[in-house]
């Protein structure tokens, strides 16, 4: 799901890979769990755009953390994918 912090400081989300925090204005797709949903819709601090695709056609979030351990690349144990894949894009344009 993707999810967007409408508040002018950032916000923090439960998701199913760890807690996540979200900068004012920033975009992250996470997935979380239906209760954790419904508590995050309830604050306001928050819209909810289309759901996470199956398949995207790009590598999955697996795929990026196999990747990025093998570019040497240390990252939190709970990054927003699109994060994790923005690191792994700059150190292969190195």
């Amino acid at each position: 799901m993707k999810v967007t912090n409408n508040q002018a400081g950032p916000r923090g989300l439960n998701t199913l890979d760890g807690a996540v925090l979200v900068d004012p204005g920033q975009t992250v797709d996470v997935d979380m769990a239906d209760a954790e949903m419904k508590v995050a819709k309830a604050t306001g601090w928050f819209s909810f755009g289309a759901a996470k695709a199956a398949d995207e056609g790009s590598l999955d979030r697996e795929d990026l953390k196999k990747q990025a351990d093998e570019l040497g690349i240390e990252y939190a144990r709970n990054i927003p994918t699109d994060k994790l894949k923005e690191l792994v894009d700059a150190k292969l344009a190195e």
